[in-house]
């Protein structure tokens, strides 16, 4: 993955975060097992840790 295309994932998440975006009231579809945050997409790896442990939330 780019940095381009890292910036604009993160960009995308901080923007919803604030906006509220559809799932800001279902909650998060995943998580990360690592560092047990929560991650809008299936990430191949946590945005905000870089493991490669990102789960859908059950």
């Amino acid at each position: 993955m780019s940095l381009f295309e890292k910036a604009g994932r993160k960009f995308e998440e901080t923007k919803r975060s604030f906006v509220g975006g559809a799932d800001a009231e279902d909650g998060p579809d995943y998580v990360c097992r690592s560092c047990e945050r929560a991650v809008n997409e299936n990430y191949d790896h946590c945005p905000h840790c870089g493991d490669a442990a990102v789960e859908p939330v059950e």
